[in-house]
């Protein structure tokens, strides 16, 4: 993924927690912060809850890879996307198109918040 499409300080992860505007599915949950001008950023969160460090890194490195992918539908906004235990066991293709239904979704220009 591309460094400006990385949302990397913590103080922006908190600003999007902040903001309060979620949407959650079975393996997902993404949330999204402020509108920006330049376009999405992304940060990933897989907690230890969802399995031992070679599951959250390879789960990390598949949501990396969708994002990389389903940027187009994004909102411009930072969003933080969260992965729920049942997210170790399902495979690249269904975070790919859970994630893109999320985003698709996602964004206060849509209507759906």
């Amino acid at each position: 993924m591309k460094r400006k499409l990385r949302l990397s300080h913590s103080r922006d992860i908190r600003r999007v927690y902040g903001a309060r505007r979620a949407r959650s599915g079975e393996l997902l949950t993404v949330h999204t912060g402020p509108s920006r001008p330049d376009g999405p950023r992304f940060a990933f969160a897989v907690s230890t809850k969802v399995g031992g460090a070679v599951v959250r890194n390879r789960l990390r490195r598949q949501l990396r890879a969708a994002a990389s992918e389903a940027v187009a539908l994004a909102p411009a906004a930072d969003i933080v996307v969260v992965a729920r235990p049942a997210a170790a066991a399902a495979g690249y293709a269904q975070l790919a198109a859970e994630l893109r239904d999320l985003l698709g979704g996602a964004g206060p220009a849509r209507g759906h918040w």
